[in-house]
């Protein structure tokens, strides 16, 4: 289960508008149904799937993949192992193929909480290279309660030998690099870099996809895919809305030095505010990554503060552990208005409460212990990035030959990581539905639709999900607290409940 930081507001979240064929709707109309460089002149290898004599055209791909991004390059690495057939391309506008990063290093902040699927779908070639930082719990808790939600890797599988990792982290560039060396050596996949794109036809649904890149090359493909990111052109270009809006929040995420080595556990804390605050372990042991939501304000307040007071706030944020959640008659004391007998009758509720609450809390403590103090942080070892958190869906994401994978396709709420590891399951989804078609003979395009209605199903739970947790933990009145305390036991004790949640995440189905 992989998981960042997201953040909340105090106030209720209002949705902006955004550009581009955007629409203001609600939260619930989402949720319906050596550096080497290529020239962009393209050169055709052969390929066995010619039924329409299409390869007489020299610029003819079976698949073309805008956007050579981890989405792209995993999409075409997968098309490459199970249809070696296919002449792909990849369309990226950077200037040259991605490089490694030196081994003697910070671990950069710009990482990735991956789940065991999606660690399936990049494929042994691309794991077994990548420097990773795996976990095989994930605790959360939040302010002002005593419940701790402990995920372990044994909820990922009914047979406890075989549970091995509950998640990995990992850093962008060593996986878009080492994508790219593994395309590097297959023969029908070419890597066009310097490429941007000036028009794309789709035309008649019996035609091809005709895409002109700036420098004048076309491209003709039955497939068109846009793993351009959030800000998609192919999404533009082909005439597909998309809807939601943005938090007004911001992420800020940063690595730190640790005083002791980190476990294989991630942290995640939710804050007073209900902003989670995140410690994830990455591929060197005295270092991790934080990630920190919150309304941009306090953010930009802390990133601009000295280094030795924002350390020793990260670390109250992150030492405190569980504690008593506040009482029902806070504010009432003293208050000559209020009823005697209305007084006893809360006070008698919190007493059953409490009993709740605590009585599960300790029976969770059974048999393994539930919470670790996370190890300290000595100091910030890299710069401080921040990002604005948003929930976009695309009305559709296919329309005729074109689809749309990764954050072309939807932008979530980072609160339970699940951004890449959605599009992965984009990726999985979509090489299965070209198979099916290329087994069967059929054009390519053929089941793109039961691509659009499977996947934009699945992402509209992950969605719901996220979003209802996100309200859920920004409420910080005392009777919520109360209700999350409860649910959180609930869930830490009732082990076919918890699996459910964990094998969800683990598949890119959000909490």
């Amino acid at each position: 289960m992989a998981f960042s930081l997201a953040a909340s507001l105090s106030r209720q979240s209002k949705f902006a508008l955004s550009r581009h064929s955007s629409r203001i709707l609600p939260m619930t109309t989402i949720l319906q149904p050596p550096p080497r460089c290529f020239s962009s002149t393209v050169v055709s290898p052969s390929t066995e799937n010619d039924d329409n004599n299409n390869n007489n055209f020299d610029n003819f791909y079976d698949v073309t993949i805008v956007g050579g991004g981890v989405v792209g390059s995993s999409l075409a690495h997968l098309i490459n192992r199970r249809m070696p057939s296919l002449k792909v391309a990849v369309l990226e506008s950077r200037e040259c193929a991605p490089s490694q990063p030196s081994i003697d290093r910070v671990p950069h902040p710009r990482s990735y909480a991956l789940s065991p699927a999606s660690l399936q779908v990049l494929g042994d070639s691309v794991v077994s290279r990548l420097p990773l930082g795996h976990y095989d719990s994930m605790q959360v808790w939040q302010a002002k309660s005593p419940s701790v939600l402990t995920f372990t890797a044994r909820d990922l599988d009914a047979d406890p030998s075989k549970a091995t990792y509950l998640g990995a982290c990992c850093e962008d560039q060593p996986i878009v690099a080492t994508l790219w060396e593994e395309l590097m050596k297959s023969p029908s996949t070419e890597r066009i870099t310097n490429a941007r794109l000036k028009s794309l036809q789709t035309g008649h649904p019996s035609a091809l996809a005709m895409a002109e890149l700036e420098d004048g090359t076309e491209i003709q493909t039955p497939v068109m895919i846009g793993a351009d990111g959030g800000n998609s052109w192919v999404r533009k270009s082909s005439g597909i809305s998309k809807i939601g809006g943005d938090y007004e929040q911001s992420a800020l995420t940063f690595t730190v030095s640790l005083r002791d080595s980190m476990t294989r556990r991630a942290f995640q804390r939710y804050l007073d505010d209900g902003g989670p605050m995140a410690l994830l372990p990455t591929f060197s042991s005295n270092h991790a990554v934080v990630v920190w939501s919150a309304i941009p304000e306090v953010l930009a307040r802390w990133k601009d503060a000295p280094e030795e007071d924002f350390v020793a706030y990260l670390n109250e944020c992150l030492q405190e552990g569980p504690q008593r959640v506040p009482s029902l008659l806070e504010g009432t004391v003293g208050n000559s208005s209020g009823s005697g007998i209305l007084t006893n009758l809360v006070y008698g509720t919190e007493r059953v409460l409490d009993t709740l609450h605590y009585g599960l809390a300790m029976a969770s403590q059974h048999p393994d212990p539930t919470f670790q103090v996370p190890p300290r942080i000595e100091g910030v070892v890299s710069p401080k990035f921040t990002f604005p958190l948003s929930c976009y869906q695309s009305t559709s994401y296919t329309k005729g030959r074109v689809a749309l994978v990764g954050d072309a396709a939807h932008t979530v709420h980072p609160m339970a990581g699940q951004g890449l590891n959605l599009g992965l399951g984009d990726v999985a989804t979509l090489v299965s539905c070209l198979e099916k078609a290329h087994r069967a003979g059929m054009d390519l395009s053929s089941f793109l639709h039961e691509y659009d209605s499977n996947r934009h199903r699945s992402v509209s739970i992950s969605l719901g999900g996220i979003h209802t947790l996100q309200r859920m933990f920004r409420a910080q009145n005392v009777p919520v607290q109360h209700i999350k305390t409860f649910g959180m036991n609930m869930i830490q004790n009732v082990g076919p409940l918890r699996r459910q949640l964990a094998v969800a995440a683990a598949h890119g189905i959000a909490l």
